[in-house]
Order: C-alpha cells, then sequence, then structure tokens
C-alpha cells in the first residue's frame, strides 16, 4: 500500500509540474489577456539604458555581437555599451578593442587575469550610469528593436526586470537542437504567462535580460547563474518580472548532447546555490511564491521524483501484470536512450526516442548539479559552451 500511495504521489507531482501547471496558467494568461509591458512611450522619456557584457574568449562571435549592438534603434545619448574581457587568452581583447575605436560610447575593461562571469559583471555594472541595465552573452545576437521593447517595459513602476525572447540560429537538425529548442519554446511560453498573471517570472533568460540599476545586487563571486540570483533578488523586493515577447534576440543552439549536459549541470549547480541562498519563499506575494514552488522547485525535484517512480514500479511489478508493463516500458526507453546516446556520435539518431533521451540527460545534469552545489562551489569561474 506504501509503494502505491508513492508511485501516485510521484506522478501526480510529476503530471503537475510539466502538465497541468503550465496548462492551466498558460491558459489563464490567455484568457486574462493582459499584455506584461507597458504601452510604449516617447523618445523624450525613454530611460538611459547601459549594455554590459562580459566575455572570457570569445573572438569567434565578439565583433558580430558588438555590431549587432551598435545597430540598436535607441537614442545614442540615451545608449552605452561596457564591455569587459575577463582573462581572455584568444586574441578577445585586441577584436573588442579595434570595435571600440570605432565608436564613442564603447567602454572597456580588459582583465589580464580571470575572475569569473560574476567578479566581472559586478565590476561593469559598478561602471553604469544608465537607469537600466541590459546584460548579455556574447554569442547571444540582438535585433535593432531590442533594447526599446525592454526599455518601454520598465514605464511601469512596479518592473524591475525583463528578458528578450530567444529564437535560434541553428538551422541543422543534428544532436539535440530540435528537443532544445522545443523546451526552450515551452519555458518561454510558461515564463511569459507566469509573468503576465503575477509578474512572477522566476528566473529570466540568462542571454539577454533588463534590470532596473538601482535594483542589481552585488554577485556573490563564486555564483554559477547570475541571472536567477538578480531575478530572485528583484522579486524578493516584490518588483515584477516578466518576459517581452517582441523583444527578440537570436542565439546558436549547441547540438552536442556532451556539451548541453556539461552546459546543464553548470545552470543546474547554480540554481541549487541560488536556491539554498534564497529558500523556497522568495516573495511576500502569493503568485510569485507559487510560480517558483510549482515552476522551478517541482522541476528542480524531477530527478528524485523519476527514481521514486521507476523504483517503487520495480516493487509492484511482482504483484500484477501493468506494475511489471510500466516497469518494462521504463527500461526498455532507458536502454533506447542509451543506444541513441551511443550512435549520436556516428551522426545517427532514433527519430522520437531523442525526445526522450533529452528529457534523462536534462535530469541526469540536474542531478549531477546537485551533487556539485552540495559539494560547495569554490568560484564562478567556468568555461563557456563550444560555439557552434
Amino acid at each position: 500500500m506504501a509503494a502505491e500511495t508513492i508511485l501516485v504521489i510521484t506522478a501526480a507531482l510529476l503530471a503537475w509540474s510539466y502538465l497541468i501547471y503550465p496548462a492551466a496558467v498558460i491558459l489563464a494568461a490567455n484568457v486574462k489577456k493582459r499584455r506584461a509591458p507597458s504601452p510604449a512611450v516617447v523618445s523624450a522619456s525613454l530611460p538611459t539604458v547601459t549594455v554590459v557584457m562580459s566575455l572570457h574568449n570569445e573572438k569567434e562571435v565578439a565583433e558580430k555581437k558588438i555590431r549587432s549592438m551598435l545597430a540598436s534603434e535607441y537614442p545614442a545619448e540615451k545608449l552605452d555599451f561596457i564591455i569587459g574581457s575577463d582573462g581572455s587568452d584568444d586574441g578577445t581583447g585586441a577584436v573588442i578593442t579595434a570595435v571600440a575605436a570605432t565608436n564613442p560610447h564603447i567602454q572597456l575593461i580588459i582583465n589580464a587575469e580571470r575572475k569569473g562571469k560574476a567578479a566581472m559583471l559586478n565590476e561593469l555594472a559598478s561602471k553604469a550610469k544608465g537607469d537600466i541595465l541590459v546584460v548579455t552573452d556574447a554569442n547571444v545576437m540582438f535585433t535593432p528593436s531590442v533594447v526599446r521593447q525592454m526599455a518601454d517595459g520598465f514605464a511601469d513602476p512596479r518592473t524591475g526586470l525583463c528578458d528578450a525572447t530567444v529564437r535560434t540560429l541553428s538551422a541543422a537538425d543534428m544532436g539535440i537542437t530540435r528537443q532544445e529548442i522545443m523546451y526552450s519554446r515551452f519555458e518561454t511560453a510558461l515564463k511569459r504567462a507566469e509573468g503576465n498573471l503575477w509578474g512572477a517570472m522566476p528566473g529570466p533568460y540568462g542571454g539577454c535580460y533588463a534590470v532596473r540599476r538601482s535594483l542589481f545586487p552585488r554577485l556573490p563571486d563564486n555564483t554559477l547563474v547570475d541571472d536567477l540570483f538578480v531575478g530572485l533578488s528583484v522579486l524578493k523586493q516584490n518588483y515584477r518580472a516578466f518576459n517581452i515577447a517582441e523583444a527578440v534576440v537570436y542565439e546558436d543552439t549547441q547540438p552536442d548532447m556532451i556539451e548541453q549536459f556539461r552546459r546543464r549541470t553548470r545552470i543546474a549547480a547554480g540554481s541549487f546555490q541560488n536556491l539554498f541562498r534564497f529558500g523556497p519563499f522568495i516573495s511576500g506575494r502569493p503568485g510569485v511564491v507559487f510560480a517558483f514552488l510549482s515552476h522551478k522547485i517541482m522541476r528542480w525535484l524531477t530527478p528524485l521524483l523519476l527514481v521514486l517512480f521507476f523504483m517503487t514500479t520495480v516493487i509492484l511489478s511482482g504483484r500484477s501484470d501493468f506494475y511489471f508493463c510500466l516497469t518494462a516500458v521504463q527500461l526498455i526507453f532507458i536502454i533506447l536512450s542509451a543506444i541513441d546516446i551511443a550512435i549520436d556520435r556516428r551522426g545517427k539518431k532514433l527519430l522520437l526516442q531523442r525526445y526522450v533521451t533529452q528529457f534523462l540527460m536534462m535530469n541526469a545534469a540536474l542531478a549531477a548539479g546537485f551533487v556539485k552545489a552540495v559539494r560547495g562551489i569554490e568560484n564562478g569561474i567556468w568555461e563557456p559552451t563550444k560555439r557552434v
């Protein structure tokens, strides 16, 4: 009886996290039909904006990224850029120095010694003058309107943070590209709905988000996921956070399974690191707490729930054909995913099974990240994902 109870509870929690809660929130947001950002404001009242970007060994994409930022359709007198090279040794410093020489609105900080992204962002933010900070990554390409779209959201004084909507530049159906794109779209739709309903987007897209400079916290130097730390800090101060559908940026999706696993493990470790810092009750607003518990914490518990679900079906498999078949199906999926991973190096895949493979690898990375966070994270230095 106890095993069956555990099975029902784990199944219900998994269904809540991935099906019931997302469907209910997205439906409610569509019914409400309230657009999260405030109406666009006239140019004279636009806030000043400083775009900050920390780079480490990004020679391949640095110039293209800076050019995309310089093409922003925003009043030049209200927009400036601070770019920092954090111990790069691949020629990144020379690339950004050459580009910066063509525009007086770019300020460079080049550190010979690597300190980590969090320390670099603290330094960049301390030198910023804009009312709004736009934090971005080197591999995320701006569209001309993205800065303006995000800046418009701050016309509402309750807005503390907003993020852009990412679209992929990858056209090839390689590795887990298609699966990552679908999951990203699912997450963006859910975050947008949470923002529209409660102003409670739990974590912004780290590749491009905007925050009031007055709310930008000093990041602990060992922070692995700055965007979640900043997002939780903003919500804790009872400001609103949401996604802006019209603010579009583009990013390559890394198709390699091992690279994605490494990236997701780092993000998971940083997520648990932030959970340990902030705790589950991040705000006095019920909607914010409800969204954080239902979306983030339940998602982070998925590896444990999957293990519990599998173990209870194994225990119950001798009691009925139903539980035996349920156990067998899980084992088949696990074996097929192992095969799928093995043949991926040859450029092959097991079609629909690849979605199961991506789901299992994502949760394996969560488990690995949890272990890393529990063991302790000494510094915030990590290697960027290899560019496509």
